[in-house]
């Protein structure tokens, strides 16, 4: 029986073709204003190098792309090929922009260093075991003064707001639940980030972190 996360890969792969289409729909646009609220955070500069993890269709790395403009550069990462190849077919004409596909819970970190690194409602779908292993590559893929944006769930409520997004979890997001309960500040921290902020989003039910790699650091385990 196949495990739950390639059901999951299986079914974004089904539905990439439709995928921006279909949640613009069903959120009334709010998911792709949160998106680029989240990119105003990042605060894309021309000529920077910028690395969207999990990039999906390439929608939000295509933004980025126009802000860097052709003397900057763009790449992103996913795991799911059919959404790697349309990103690559829709922003062909991106000079700045190249799509890999990628799983980014295995080593990546090799590439050139980046000035920012962006990654939206995909971290909480990576396995529990990973999520360190992940905000730690992303460290050391920055450059010095380099930031790291991460636009998701907030997973560390508390009280009615807490039990709402634990209903939604249970119902979508099941094999996930673990998630609310992610440390995420003090695991960015311990893997060297600094001047961490958090802008919270729709009565904090989602977050934008902001975290800047500042000085030299070596992680720790």
């Amino acid at each position: 029986m196949p495990s739950e996360s390639f059901q999951r890969l299986h079914f974004f792969e089904k539905i990439a073709p439709y995928y921006d289409f279909l949640i613009d729909l069903l959120t009334l646009g709010a998911y792709a204003r949160f998106l680029r609220k989240a990119i105003e955070v990042l605060a894309p500069e021309p000529g920077e190098s910028i690395l969207d993890l999990c990039s999906g269709t390439g929608r939000v790395a295509s933004w980025i792309a126009q802000r860097v403009g052709e003397s900057g550069k763009v790449v992103g990462m996913d795991i799911a090929k059919n959404m790697v190849e349309i990103a690559k077919s829709r922003y062909k004409n991106f000079k700045s922009l190249t799509f890999l596909k990628q799983d980014v819970t295995e080593p990546w970190a090799d590439h050139p260093l980046f000035n920012g690194i962006f990654i939206s409602f995909s971290l909480h779908e990576l396995p529990e075991k990973d999520w360190r292993g992940v905000l730690e590559q992303s460290y050391l893929a920055l450059t010095e003064g380099g930031r790291m944006v991460i636009a998701d769930f907030n997973p560390q409520l508390s009280g009615r707001r807490r039990s709402l997004l634990q209903i939604f979890f249970r119902i979508f997001e099941s094999t996930n639940l673990s998630f609310l309960s992610f440390e995420q500040g003090r695991i960015l921290n311990e893997v060297g980030f600094k001047r961490i902020q958090t802008f919270p989003v729709l009565s904090s039910l989602f977050q934008i972190t902001l975290a800047r790699k500042t000085d030299s650091f070596t992680p720790s385990r």
